[in-house]
């Protein structure tokens, strides 16, 4: 299901932000910031206290409740972050960029499986994992370039394929 948290959320935290702009969770963050997100934005990386200009917290558990979370970590960890932050942090909508699920084997396969339950069980919603992001008016969350300029009376574009939606924006 498709909610507020994800389409306007009023605050975002970049799981595995970095200040090294050539790795996904980079180039991100530098695309929110650079695109004036207008609500808190937040990051969080363990050996980290500041990217890119912005306050790190490196324990899940310090951070404030977020609207959306967006992950940039090894498929490994992406699990019990979900968890974490559904049922303790109230956040409700997750984009998951990593790699690594299904796709690849069936380990991957069962940490998506735990990923959905989660998401199933705390009332949430998923775009990914191992996707480029969304971009909307409202949010830039996406790893690539381009950038387009957003217009309210545009088209949507909605594709499975972060390859193709790279080549046609």
């Amino acid at each position: 299901m498709i909610t507020q948290q994800l389409i306007n959320p009023k605050s975002i935290v970049v799981i595995g932000a970095s200040n090294d702009v050539t790795k996904p969770g980079g180039k991100l963050l530098k695309n929110l910031i650079d695109h004036q997100f207008a609500g808190k934005l937040y990051v969080s990386n363990p050996k980290e206290d500041e990217i890119q200009g912005v306050k790190s917290y490196r324990n899940l558990n310090d951070l404030p409740q977020t609207d959306l979370a967006i992950l940039a970590i090894a498929a490994k960890y992406c699990p019990d972050t979900v968890n974490l932050l559904a049922r303790h942090k109230g956040t409700r909508a997750f984009i998951i960029l990593s790699a690594g699920f299904h796709e690849e084997n069936e380990e991957g396969a069962e940490l998506e499986r735990r990923i959905v339950a989660t998401i199933e069980e705390t009332g949430g919603c998923l775009i990914g994992p191992n996707c480029i992001g969304v971009m909307n008016p409202n949010y830039t969350g996406v790893f690539t370039l381009p950038i387009p300029k957003l217009v309210p009376h545009g088209v949507d574009f909605i594709t499975g394929s972060g390859a193709t939606a790279v080549f046609i924006l």
